[in-house]
């Protein structure tokens, strides 16, 4: 993983040598007292304990896995399996969708090894579809302990039942908020990613250079967010591999960050298809943004293509160099302009040290970037307001 800055030091050089020592202290501050359990999730013992829980599920995971869930306990492992071309073989249920769930229970969910998450063990969308797929396993008076893993905290409705019907669980930690679980059993435990390269891709961000870059370019982010002007942040996202990313750091820096008054507006772009709807906008609207480029690098998956239309394209040319051209212009496009943005490039060559330096890197910008506005990183006290308000409708 590879990270820069783009016309940026120049319009906040005043507030950026301050900004500086303030993330670092905030940095080191996260890692000694761990005030959120997902600083835990990075350890490497703790990365080794998961590899062992994954060892007991290797031979009894089937070849079919569905995942139901709602926002962070669910985004991480979509991601995961998007990034990794698994969509063949992993399926989700992260909203009450109708046709979604009949497509499902159509299917031999018995050959299926059922992922339920929920951190509360309330999350109503979530039990609403276990309830529904639990129906269909009774109608066909079908077993259920052989496919249902529950990911839970202990104590509530969720737990209970997996004991009562001998479901194989796993705890949830009561601290880990589940935006920030992606490295946790609930984003792991359904895929068999080898540990020492997701241990490698952490260290790489907390021990490497990424360290360095993680400050420096948090403390140029909170002087844009502290500055009058900028309030939204677009991801420009160029591999289809990492679009799921873009939806789960959406999740990740709005539910963090969008406390008291305070705003960094996330929007997910897919590009090059968004050069012909938004891009407008982005280039002669408001200057009230912040871009930050993705892409996929050494990706080997191509098409070549013929020029039957008389482009003028080169000999050999193929989707990955057209897609590269149009990223090489628009951010050459955004220099001229002097719109802030910063690129970062994913190396297919080593996927997992380079997804999880991604993620570690986020997780961690979001929450030292929340705390240097005096917001809480970890919790989401309003959406507690609807789900209160929705359950006393429904009862």
């Amino acid at each position: 993983m590879k990270i820069n800055f783009f016309n940026a030091n120049k319009k906040i050089s005043a507030s950026y040598k301050k900004n500086i020592h303030t993330c670092s202290n905030i940095f080191n501050d996260l890692i000694k007292n761990k005030e959120n359990f997902f600083l835990d999730t990075l350890a490497n013992n703790y990365q080794k304990n998961i590899h062992l829980k994954k060892l007991i599920l290797k031979n009894k995971l089937n070849k079919n896995i569905l995942i139901i869930g709602m926002g962070g306990s669910v985004l991480g492992s979509k991601m995961i399996s998007s990034f990794f071309g698994l969509d063949k073989n992993y399926f989700f249920l992260d909203n009450l969708n109708k046709e979604l769930i009949n497509d499902l229970i159509k299917k031999d969910l018995t050959k299926f090894s059922i992922f339920v998450i929920s951190k509360s063990g309330t999350t109503l969308e979530t039990l609403s579809n276990c309830n529904i797929i639990l129906d269909n396993f009774k109608k066909k008076k079908k077993d259920i302990s052989k496919n249902f893993i529950i990911i839970s905290e202990r104590n509530n409705e969720l737990f209970n039942f997996a004991k009562k019907n001998n479901l194989k669980f796993f705890e949830h930690n009561i601290n880990l908020s589940g935006r920030y679980s992606v490295l946790s059993e609930a984003g792991l435990l359904m895929f068999n990613l080898d540990y020492k390269k997701i241990i490698h891709g952490i260290n790489f961000v907390l021990k490497k250079d990424l360290k360095n870059f993680l400050i420096k370019n948090t403390a140029s982010l909170l002087a844009f967010v502290k500055g009058p002007k900028i309030d939204t942040h677009v991801s420009l996202i160029y591999s289809k591999e990492l679009l799921n990313y873009g939806y789960w750091h959406q999740q990740l820096l709005a539910e963090s960050i969008g406390k008291n008054g305070k705003d960094f507006t996330p929007i997910i772009s897919e590009c090059p298809k968004d050069h012909h709807s938004i891009m407008q906008l982005y280039l002669d609207g408001k200057k009230n943004k912040f871009f930050t480029f993705i892409k996929m690098i050494n990706n080997k998956n191509d098409n070549s293509i013929k020029d039957y239309f008389n482009q003028g394209l080169k000999t050999g040319s193929t989707v990955n160099k057209i897609i590269d051209a149009q990223f090489n212009a628009t951010i050459n496009v955004f220099k001229k302009k002097l719109i802030p943005f910063r690129v970062i490039l994913v190396d297919a060559n080593k996927p997992i040290e380079s997804l999880i330096s991604l993620l570690t890197y986020s997780m961690l910008e979001t929450a030292i970037l929340c705390k240097a506005l005096n917001v809480n990183p970890f919790n989401q006290p309003a959406v507690q307001l609807i789900k209160t308000e929705t359950y006393s409708i429904l009862s």
